[in-house]
């Protein structure tokens, strides 16, 4: 890394970042993926220069990633994004090379891809924490879950994460997010304090950022689904769980994902809630942990 560059934690990986980035783009690393979780384990670099070429051998497709196509090509543990990105990927070590700008979705999805590859598994879910651990509570966009998170951080509850949570290979759990997202109806009836504040920071989707998460890394008692259909099981149950955590794409990644979903599905007590009943049933959990 070059003398200049800077050092952070993301996750239990020391994230080496050059200054040179294009773009901005170490200001944006350091706010969506500095947080440690645990002793550093192993490196992830991120550096620019010239994307080495595009080998005839790769697996060339598109991706969909929160609406926006990307265009993904995948030689084994080696991953080319939109011409702007080239990811190497294992389980100890990744190397981010940036050819010129590019997006800071591109970038999530590489970082995401070298967390993958060590056995981290990404969860679209809020986690709620409490003395005894945390429980993640899974659910379609448009479920609940960020109105059940301002619901339950106003009865008290400690709220980690809205949906960019992260298991880890020994069963922990952290979120990367940096605030609590709520529409403004929402934002009046269980954060009035908030709702007349014009200087709160929005999301693409007119969403008011509250800064109303607490940082912190704990062991996962429980998956809710919050749904007004049954929890399903068996291989449905399966399918849910990968839908909640994405698509990887590189081999190490796939690899490590495969593992990590079985363990979840396994190993971690599942339970269905509702809009009605989620609060009660998640104090509950939190409580008997």
């Amino acid at each position: 890394m070059p003398p200049e560059g800077q050092t952070w934690q993301s996750l239990n990986a020391s994230l080496d970042v050059a200054s040179d980035l294009p773009g901005g783009l170490q200001d944006v690393l350091l706010w969506d993926w500095n947080l440690s979780a645990g002793r550093p384990a192993r490196r992830i670099e991120v550096r620019a220069a010239p994307l080495p070429p595009l080998p005839d051998a790769a697996i060339r497709q598109r991706v969909t990633v929160m609406d926006t196509p990307v265009q993904v090509t995948v030689l084994a543990d080696e991953l080319w994004l939109d011409d702007t990105l080239h990811v190497a990927v294992s389980a100890d070590h990744a190397v981010l090379t940036l050819g010129g700008a590019t997006s800071q979705l591109v970038l999530a999805v590489a970082m995401t891809e070298a967390h993958r590859a060590a056995g981290w598994l990404p969860l679209h879910a809020a986690l709620i924490g409490g003395a005894g651990g945390a429980v993640a509570l899974l659910g379609d966009s448009g479920a609940g879950k960020s109105t059940a998170c301002l619901r339950l951080h106003a009865a008290g509850h400690r709220i980690l994460a809205e949906d960019r949570a992260w298991l880890s290979p020994q069963g922990l759990v952290t979120g990367l997010d940096r605030g609590l997202r709520a529409f403004d109806d929402s934002v009046a009836h269980f954060a009035p304090q908030w709702a007349e504040m014009e200087d709160v920071p929005r999301d693409a989707k007119g969403k008011r950022i509250l800064p109303l998460i607490q940082q912190g890394v704990l062991p996962l008692r429980a998956a809710l689904l919050l749904s007004d259909t049954s929890l399903p099981q068996g291989a449905p149950r399966v399918a849910l769980a990968w839908s909640a955590t994405g698509l990887p794409l590189t081999l190490s990644a796939r690899r490590a994902a495969a593992l990590m979903v079985q363990r979840f599905v396994r190993d971690v007590p599942w339970q269905g809630v509702t809009r009605e009943t989620v609060l009660a049933e998640i104090a509950a959990l939190l409580s008997e942990a």
